[in-house]
């Protein structure tokens, strides 16, 4: 999420790759909102950036087919809007700051960008931020958090990306074992079991960015091993797991072979897809302990339209909005059904800010 600079192999120059080419990580050195990004860079093939909360190198750069906007986006906004109370997360030095998890007692984790662009955690909660990082690290992410408090992170050097658990209560780490084979591991899920998913990968520093192998895990706590898996019919190394629940849910976006963005709901052998109605793509981020999904969705040409969504594996679905700005990510979800993620002013994909919006009224239910 937010740029990097040239010493983390500028992973943030990597175009939103191709279908059928191996996701190289969740939001590693993106911008928060996939959709920001997504909007302009089908504008411009070279586009080198690509906007946080929106894991670029999941995405490739698509080719968006002819489609019919959402007609109800306004009438939507409006009425998801009035049913949350949204507050912006003020992080001192930065002007690109986005949420990624918000648990049962209202604490937040998030990262943000420095002055080398280069990522930080933070955790917030009832108005106070604290900055986090992992020591010696060029970057760290952190991820979600669990309703005991350990949230899931990665940190790199620029080489190599590892797992690891922070609790934030007593600013201790815990590393997840490397998948061998793969030099970048990059975990994004955390139930409160400390079960987990995300994705290894192995970039091909010769024919950059092409990413040559990935796989999407689940870590089992009680066994201490992983497990491996791909939405079946899905382009090869297009799987992105991005949550977990209690229940052992795990919610995430695959592409099709057309290229085309689904989300999708794995309980055990069992595969939901999931798709806004309307939308072009749709990316969900994770899912509530009572099955409640949040993430993004993207229309078609000529209006790019970038919004957050809450939503249901029974089709229940709300475009939650922040307030007037430009472009919304949701990136976070509890048990209460309060999210969180970031928003940006304008087009600028290099500025972003921090939010949480706490319900007040309706929303969907599982």
């Amino acid at each position: 999420m937010f740029w990097l600079n040239a010493k983390s192999r500028m992973k943030a120059k990597r175009e939103i790759t191709p279908a059928g080419f191996a996701p190289s990580g969740k939001r590693s050195n993106v911008c928060w909102g996939v959709l920001p990004a997504l909007a302009l860079c089908f504008s411009t093939v070279g586009w080198s950036q690509v906007a946080r909360g929106f894991p670029g190198h999941h995405h490739p750069q698509l080719q968006l087919p002819a489609a019919v906007p959402l007609a109800n986006l306004a009438a939507a906004d409006a009425q998801a809007g009035a049913s949350y109370r949204f507050v912006t997360i003020n992080v001192p030095g930065t002007t690109n700051a986005g949420a990624s998890s918000i648990n049962d007692d209202g604490l937040v984790t998030g990262n943000y960008a420095d002055s080398d662009s280069n990522e930080h955690g933070f955790v917030w909660k009832d108005g106070v931020l604290r900055k986090v990082e992992y020591p010696g690290a060029l970057y760290t992410y952190l991820w979600a958090v669990n309703n005991q408090g350990v949230a899931i992170a990665y940190y790199g050097d620029g080489t190599t990306n590892h797992t690891v658990l922070y609790s934030v209560g007593s600013g201790t780490w815990t590393p997840l074992p490397d998948i061998p084979g793969y030099s970048d591991n990059e975990g994004y899920g955390l139930n409160d079991d400390g079960f987990a998913v995300g994705n290894a990968y192995e970039i091909n520093t010769t024919v950059y960015p092409s990413v040559t192998t990935s796989v999407a895990w689940i870590w089992n706590p009680n066994t201490r091993m992983y497990s491996f898996f791909a939405v079946p019919g899905s382009a090869q190394y297009s799987t992105a797991p991005n949550g977990i629940n209690n229940k052992g849910q795990v919610a995430g976006w695959y592409a099709d072979s057309s290229g085309i963005y689904h989300g999708y709901i794995k309980e055990y052998g069992t595969y939901t897809t999931i798709d806004f109605p309307g939308a072009s793509y749709t990316f969900p981020d994770g899912l509530s302990n009572t099955g409640v999904l949040q993430g993004q969705i993207l229309t078609a040409a000529p209006t790019y339209a970038a919004e957050g969504f809450t939503g249901t594996s029974g089709g229940v679905f709300a475009v939650v909005d922040y307030p007037g700005p430009f472009m919304t990510s949701l990136v976070g979800i509890n048990d209460q059904g309060d999210v969180c993620g970031e928003y940006w002013e304008d087009a600028n994909p290099n500025v972003g800010f921090a939010f949480v919006a706490f319900r007040t009224g309706p929303g969907p239910e599982p």
